[in-house]
């Protein structure tokens, strides 16, 4: 029981930390896809037995400008 509260209070800090950056005009990917934030952590969650990393790209003036989550082989 207490593996799956700390799962979705991972998932629940997952979801707020992307909604942040969303709202600050990031754009978030998963493989490849525009996603919402609930998207990326519903796909991250079925799919629990691959990896996922997050790529952060930088504009020319490093200012975050994309948050891309791909699978890592």
């Amino acid at each position: 029981m207490a593996k799956i509260r700390k799962k979705i209070k991972y998932e629940d800090e997952l979801i707020k930390m992307l909604m942040h950056y969303q709202s600050d005009g990031v754009s978030i990917f998963f493989e490849d896809q525009p996603s919402t934030p609930a998207e990326v952590v519903t796909m991250m969650m079925i799919h629990d037995d691959e990896v996922y990393m997050p790529d952060y790209i930088m504009d020319k003036q490093d200012k975050l400008v994309q948050i891309r989550f791909d699978q890592v082989e």
